[in-house]
């Protein structure tokens, strides 16, 4: 083969688009990537409600030869964001605790609970009055002698 022979120039790398919708949920997603085949990658994902309103938005530029190691590191980031956003939720969602959770019970409060369940209000009732929960109000009135404490559970042979 001659080494001389004229070599035809290789054909330019065609540029690079990608345009993705997604809807997830209520939420329509747009993904748009641009750039060179060999140059930095234009990245850029907006999400928006039904109204079209813009909820969420990042954009930014790619190596290409950081593509792979870049979505990986993006990929394990998100997880974790949404884990720890779940842990929150979680931990928002959970029922307070009742006003008085942990206080000491004092005489008074006593005698007007015993008073107030001989007058025939309801654990829910005594729970919301004293700031305590139901299981609260059973427990001090067992302790008071007001109710039968429960069997324990009996031990298997």
């Amino acid at each position: 083969m001659d080494e001389n022979r004229y070599q035809p120039p290789e054909a330019p790398l065609p540029d690079l688009s990608l345009e993705r919708q997604i809807t997830i949920g209520d939420t329509q997603f747009l993904i748009t990537a641009t750039g060179g085949i060999d140059t930095r990658i234009n990245l850029a994902v907006v999400g928006c409600d039904r109204d079209g309103r813009v909820l969420s938005e990042i954009s930014g530029g790619i190596s290409r030869a950081n593509l792979p190691m870049l979505a990986e590191a993006l990929s394990s980031t998100l997880a974790g964001l949404v884990a720890l956003h779940g842990q929150h939720h979680r931990a928002t969602v959970r029922r307070r605790r009742p006003a008085n959770h942990g206080v000491r019970w004092r005489r008074a409060d006593d005698e007007h609970l015993i008073a107030r369940h001989r007058d025939g209000a309801s654990r829910r009732e005594l729970a919301d009055e004293f700031g305590r929960s139901p299981a609260g109000i059973r427990a001090r009135l067992e302790h008071l002698g007001e109710l039968d404490r429960p069997d324990p559970a009996p031990t298997p042979e």
